[in-house]
């Protein structure tokens, strides 16, 4: 009987850059996985909704899918780095955690707070982020409301309520006199949503476009705006409230919007909310994503793996975990139990 390969699926231009060496979590994974003895190819990811090229009797770990199949995982970094996704739903706004309603009261406060604190201070003081950012100089977005403006790629079309320009004339709308602060997106500058916040800069003296860190507009912010952007999601490191027009799988942790009576509700009562942060990020991050950098990683993907019901040939030294159920087993994380 043939062994069952693991095949990983990754843009062309990631495949002519890389090779069979893989990047991220598969640099580690794949050679891990090779060691004992289960066969690792790397492969063009083929169309977006095309399954034919998926074989059965391998597994499949999709770079950036949204594909649903009893062998394969969705994957892809989770806002930060090193935590990644493999998700049987997709990734970002198409994983299962934007169905999933946590109860974070289970999680530990002092782990919670020692977590946010050990990340997010990381994250602020080196002024990260998804996209090469400017260098951080001072917080300027006291009491502003920040909005980051994404264009029109695939995920954003597929996540978004409303288009960004609606989304612009209802922040200015409703501001109640604070100070919006823009932000384009470094990869898509020349939107018609970017020319469309010139107009509504150049018409109102308390909104301006800047391009400043992130991380200097997110520091006291009375909230961020977007459609699903992770630069909303850094914000939460912040404990700056998030507003999205859009799908996000964060949405646990933020207030989405679907219609402008809701724009003008989030957008007067978005502070009155008392969001978990530091609980719902160790949740998040912790609990449901993979760490590429983590040394039982190997151990983790082929305890995933399994979960599905697909048997790799090859068994995870983790214990499993005697209060799952079946249906946990399918559906949840990694399933790290002594965090």
């Amino acid at each position: 009987m043939t062994r069952a390969s693991l095949i990983i699926h990754v843009p062309r231009d990631m495949l002519e850059r890389h090779g069979q060496e893989g990047f991220g979590l598969y640099a580690s994974l794949a050679p891990g996985l090779r060691r004992r003895g289960v066969p690792v190819a790397f492969v063009e990811r083929p169309g977006t909704t095309d399954l034919t090229h998926y074989t059965k009797t391998d597994f499949h770990l999709v770079h950036h899918g949204f594909l649903r199949r009893f062998n394969l995982l969705n994957t892809g970094i989770a806002y930060l780095w090193p935590y990644w996704y493999l998700d049987q739903r997709g990734v970002l706004c198409d994983s299962s955690l934007g169905r999933a309603r946590p109860d974070l009261s289970t999680i530990p406060e002092d782990r919670a707070k020692a977590f946010f604190a050990r990340v997010g201070g990381r994250l602020k003081e080196k002024g990260q982020s998804k996209h090469d950012q400017p260098p951080r100089h001072e917080a300027m977005g006291k009491d502003a409301i920040v909005v980051f403006l994404q264009g029109l790629s695939d995920p954003v079309l597929r996540s978004m309520a409303m288009m960004e320009t609606e989304m612009l004339e209802l922040v200015v709308k409703h501001r109640q006199g604070r100070r919006v602060l823009i932000k384009l997106h470094p990869k898509f500058p020349n939107t018609i949503a970017a020319a469309h916040a010139e107009q509504v800069a150049a018409l109102n003296k308390d909104v301006e476009i800047v391009d400043a860190n992130v991380h200097d507009l997110l520091d006291g912010a009375y909230c961020s705006v977007s459609i699903c952007s992770g630069a909303c999601f850094e914000g939460l490191f912040h404990k700056t409230p998030a507003i999205l027009f859009g799908r996000a799988d964060f949405a646990g942790c933020a207030w989405n919007v679907e219609t402008a009576d809701a724009a003008e509700r989030a957008l007067t009562e978005i502070r009155q909310v008392p969001f978990e942060y530091e609980r719902f990020l160790f949740w998040f991050l912790q609990r449901k994503m993979f760490n590429a950098q983590d040394a039982l990683l190997v151990d983790r993907v082929i305890h995933r793996i399994s979960r599905t019901g697909f048997d790799l040939g090859v068994t995870s030294e983790l214990a499993p975990d005697p209060g799952a159920t079946v249906a946990q087993l399918r559906t949840d994380g990694p399933g790290r139990r002594n965090l």
